[in-house]
C-alpha cells in the first residue's frame, strides 16, 4: 500500500493569519487504520492533574543521532531544538497542534505605531539556578542573540529592546514587521539568565533556563538524562513524568526492536520499513504525522560548477522524487518540487522544475560543461538520508554526473555546512509559516550557512513581504518570491516528510507537531 499523502489535503493551520499577529489585550493514500494520522498527531486521553505522576516516573526515548549542541544559539538542528524545548522558554512559543504563536513567558502584548511591541511578563518565574526572571533577562538574551551572526534571520528585524520596568519589555522593529511573534518563538530567542550571559556560562554544557526539565547528565555518544523542574512556572504544562532518558540508537531496526522489547518507550524517528511490524503490535502505537518538513538537496552555490543555474536546473529535473519515496521511505512521503513546503499559506507550484530527464539534458547542454567533470559529494547524517542520497546518485549517473555519499555525525555535518566545506548535503527545513520559510533565502543566511542562495534582489522582495501587514497582499508577494527561487534552484526540494513516531501504547498526551517537535512535558503514563 502506498502511504504517500496528498499534501494539498494536509489539515495544517499554519498560516500567518490576522488573528495570530494582531495585538491582544491592551506555525495519496489513506494511512493504516491503526496509526494516528494528522498534521499534529496525538494520543487522546484524560491527563492527570497538572504536575501529577503515575507509578512510572521515567520516559525512555530513542534518538537517531546526538544533538550537536544544547545551547539556544549555536545550532539549527531539529534534535537540538527538541532538547532546548525541555530547558528553555521564550516570550512566546509555537503551539505544536496549531503551529500558531501562543504566549509563554509573556502574559500579554500590544502593538503601538506598527513598530513598538510592548510585552508584559509573567511574574514569579524562576530559572533552574534559582534566579528570578525579569525584563533584564529578556533584554540581555535578545541583545546576546543579535550579536551572533547565525541568528540574523530571527533577530535582524529587532531594532532595539528596552526594559520599561521589571516586568515590561518594549521591542521596536526596524519597520512594520509581520513575523516578530514567530521569531520570538524560535529557539535563538529563548530566554537565558542575564547573570550567566555576563559571566560567560557555556549553555551547551550548562543549559540553564526556565523550562520544565533540567539537564542531569550528558554522556556524549550514548545518552542524555533530564529531571523535572519542581519550580516550573506553568502549572498546566508542568512535567508529568519525572525523568527523561534519551538514548542514541542510529539503526532504525534496532530502535524498533528496542521499543518492542521494552528497552525504550518512545522512538522519535521510526523508519518506514519498520512500521509494518510495529503497526501489528498491540502494545505499540504508531503516530503518522503529515509535516511541513521539506527535505532538500542543498548545493554549495559558491563552488563551481554548482554556481551555474543551468547545472542546478539539470540536477533538479534529473531526480526522481517518487523513486526516493518508494525506495528510501517505504512510501511515507510527499513529492515536492517547489522551494517551500506545500500546505503552507503562500506555497505555490509556479515555475517549479519537475522530474523530466529530457529537460535535464537540455539544461545540461545549456550549461555547456562535461558532466563527467562534475563531482558531487552529498553529506548525510543517518541511514534514511544515506538511502535518499544513494537514489540521487543513481539518478544523476544517467546524466554522467559523479556522486559520492558521505555519512557522518551531526556535529561534523553542521560544521562542514557552516564553513562551506561541502558540495552538497541532504537537509530539511520545517518553519511553521511561509514568511519564516522564505526569509531563509536572504543573503544574510550565507553568514550562517556558507554556499547559500546569493541573490541580492531577493533581499528587497523579502523585506517588502515581511513589512506588508495585510495577510493577502503579503501572501501574493511570498508566492512571487517562491516562483523566483523555483527558477533559480539554489537548492532542490525533494519531498515532504510523513513522520512516524512510535511509542508504548500506555503513553498518553502525545502531541506531534507538523514542524517535527513534541512536548515531552505533556506526556504521561496511563494508570
Amino acid at each position: 500500500m502506498k502511504k504517500a499523502r496528498n499534501v494539498l489535503a494536509l489539515t495544517l493551520a499554519v498560516v500567518l493569519t490576522a488573528g495570530a499577529l494582531s495585538a491582544c489585550g491592551g506555525k495519496t493514500s489513506s494511512a493504516p487504520e491503526s496509526a494516528g494520522t494528522t498534521a499534529a498527531g496525538g494520543s487522546e486521553s484524560v491527563a492527570p492533574a497538572a504536575g501529577g505522576e503515575s507509578a512510572r516516573d521515567t520516559l525512555r526515548v530513542a534518538l537517531t543521532s546526538e544533538p550537536p549542541n544544547l545551547s539556544t544559539c549555536d545550532h539549527d538542528s531539529l534534535i537540538s531544538v527538541g532538547m532546548n524545548m525541555l530547558t528553555f522558554n521564550g516570550l512566546v512559543r509555537i503551539d505544536n497542534a496549531s503551529l500558531k504563536p501562543e504566549l509563554d513567558l509573556a502574559s500579554d502584548y500590544k502593538v503601538e505605531n506598527d513598530v513598538d511591541w510592548i510585552f508584559t511578563l509573567k511574574q514569579g518565574v524562576k530559572f533552574h539556578n534559582g534566579d528570578d526572571f525579569t525584563a533584564a533577562d529578556v533584554v540581555a538574551t535578545l541583545e546576546y542573540a543579535k550579536s551572533l551572526p547565525a541568528t540574523t534571520t530571527y533577530t535582524s528585524n529587532m531594532k532595539s529592546i528596552e526594559a520599561v520596568d521589571d516586568f515590561t519589555v518594549k521591542i521596536t522593529t526596524n519597520e512594520p514587521y509581520a513575523g516578530l511573534l514567530y521569531d520570538l518563538g524560535y529557539h535563538f530567542n529563548w530566554i537565558l539568565p542575564k547573570g550567566l550571559i555576563e559571566s560567560g556560562n557555556d549553555f551547551n554544557e550548562n543549559p540553564i533556563g526556565t523550562g520544565p526539565y533540567k539537564l542531569v547528565e550528558w554522556v556524549s555518544g550514548d545518552h542524555l538524562t533530564f529531571e523535572a523542574f519542581d519550580d516550573y512556572f506553568d502549572a498546566e504544562r508542568k512535567a508529568k513524568i519525572k525523568n527523561l532518558e534519551f538514548t542514541i540508537i542510529p539503526e532504525g531496526v534496532t530502535r524498533a526492536l528496542a521499543l518492542e522489547t521494552g528497552e525504550v518507550d518512545f522512538v522519535w524517528e521510526t523508519n518506514g520499513a519498520d512500521a509494518a511490524s510495529l503497526l501489528n503490535n498491540p502494545d505499540v502505537k504508531v503516530e503518522q504525522v503529515d509535516s511541513v518538513d521539506n527535505v532538500i538537496l542543498f548545493l554549495n552555490n559558491d563552488v563551481a560548477p554548482f554556481d551555474d543555474v543551468n547545472l542546478r536546473r539539470a540536477i533538479a529535473c534529473a531526480i526522481n522524487r517518487q523513486d526516493i519515496i518508494d525506495g528510501a521511505l517505504s512510501g511515507y512521503g510527499v513529492v515536492n518540487y517547489s522551494a517551500i513546503a506545500q500546505g503552507l499559506w503562500g506555497s505555490t507550484t509556479k515555475d517549479q522544475l519537475e522530474y523530466n530527464v529530457d529537460k535535464a539534458k537540455e539544461y545540461l547542454a545549456a550549461w555547456g560543461g562535461d558532466p563527467a567533470s562534475v563531482n558531487l559529494s552529498i553529506l548525510v547524517t543517518n541511514e534514511t538520508r544515506v538511502a535518499v542520497a544513494t537514489i540521487i546518485q543513481s539518478n544523476l549517473a544517467e546524466l554522467g554526473i559523479n556522486v559520492k555519499v558521505e555519512s557522518m555525525d551531526t556535529a561534523t555535518y553542521f560544521e562542514k555546512w557552516s564553513s562551506g566545506d561541502y558540495t552538497g548535503l541532504i537537509a530539511s527545513w520545517s518553519p511553521s509559516n511561509a514568511l519564516t520559510y522564505v526569509q531563509r533565502y536572504v543573503t544574510d543566511r550565507r553568514v550562517q550557512y556558507a554556499g547559500s542562495y546569493n541573490n541580492p534582489e531577493m533581499n528587497k522582495l523579502i523585506l517588502d513581504a515581511q513589512s506588508t501587514l495585510d495577510d493577502d497582499a503579503r501572501m501574493e508577494k511570498i508566492e512571487n518570491i517562491v516562483s523566483i527561487v523555483n527558477q533559480d534552484s539554489p537548492q532542490i526540494s525533494l519531498f515532504q516528510s510523513v513522520w512516524l513516531r512510535a511509542h508504548d501504547a500506555k503513553l498518553q498526551g502525545v502531541v506531534l507537531s507538523g514542524t517535527g517537535y513534541t512536548d515531552y512535558n505533556m506526556m504521561y503514563w496511563a494508570e
